[in-house]
């Protein structure tokens, strides 16, 4: 039951969740290094394709190397950051090396 959910629930993200998306630039496509279980405040998500994010929303999910889209959004003075990990939606800071 819970991997026909989890199916049913990866085949698109809620329409509501697209207004939240305007704007915003699909800047990368990678997956998360390893395992994944959901974000809290500042913590460090470090990706395939070498880049550090740090979570600024909370939410559990756990899944192994799930893929992810990070879009940006100029907002003059620098950008907002978003990642999308298995359908959901999560706001991010970028970590500077």
């Amino acid at each position: 039951l819970h991997t026909a959910y989890r199916r049913q629930r990866q085949m698109c993200i809620r329409d509501s969740d697209f207004s939240n998306l305007e704007g915003y630039t699909i800047t990368a496509v990678t997956r998360v290094d390893g395992d994944f279980d959901g974000c809290e405040y500042d913590k460090k998500i470090k990706l395939q394709n070498g880049w550090v994010l740090s979570c600024q929303t909370y939410r559990y999910h756990y899944a192994y190397a799930p893929s992810v889209a990070v879009l940006t959004k100029d907002v003059g003075r620098g950008y907002t950051i978003k990642a999308i990990i298995d359908d959901d939606i999560y706001d991010m800071h970028p970590v500077v090396k």
